[in-house]
């Protein structure tokens, strides 16, 4: 065979496949988070935290790999995640970002809450200035319904304390700390 003249065919399923990929939805990096669930209709919904560069992010919100929503963040990003946390059936997001705010003029670690309004776009939930305690880290606990959110707080002798949260009209409502392990 001549290697120098591609099979008949060939060059057609090689454009089949290059637009086909391009078609795609990006995938997730190494610097990007995703979280991926389904709709009662079989379709699949796919949330995505995008580093733009260190003080900007974007939420974005996929149907079916087709973009429906975003949402730029304008702050240093250390943590993404997302759950249920209104028990309708539909993730929430928590975003943890370095902001100074009204009353806290210091850069700090806040948690931001987002949901998605008609099951599509992403809007404001809680935009939280302060907990009871200084935050250092959330994650959201999906083994219940509603989801909770698991806190690192700092206690004011500089020792850390872990607390429960749950999600109840506007804003957090304080549930526990939980035990050290």
């Amino acid at each position: 065979a001549n290697l120098d003249k591609p099979m008949k065919g060939a060059t057609s399923i090689i454009r089949i496949l290059v637009v086909g990929m391009a078609c795609l939805p990006a995938a997730c990096t190494d610097k990007d988070s995703c979280f991926s669930y389904s709709l009662e209709n079989g379709l699949k919904g796919e949330i995505r935290l995008e580093h733009i560069h260190d003080s900007l992010s974007v939420l974005r919100h996929f149907i079916d790999g087709t973009e429906v929503s975003e949402w730029e963040l304008p702050y240093p990003v250390y943590r993404f995640d997302c759950g249920d946390l209104t028990s309708d059936g539909t993730p929430e997001i928590a975003v943890g970002v370095i902001k100074p705010t009204r009353y806290f003029p210091h850069s700090e670690k806040r948690l931001f809450l987002f949901k998605l309004y008609k099951g599509r776009l992403i809007r404001p939930l809680w935009m939280g200035s302060r907990l009871a305690r200084p935050l250092v880290d959330f994650h959201i606990l999906r083994d219940s319904v509603p989801a909770r959110i698991c806190t690192t707080e700092r206690v004011s002798d500089d020792t850390l304390v872990q607390a429960l949260y749950r999600q109840e009209g506007f804003g957090l409502v304080f549930e526990r700390d939980l035990p050290n392990p």
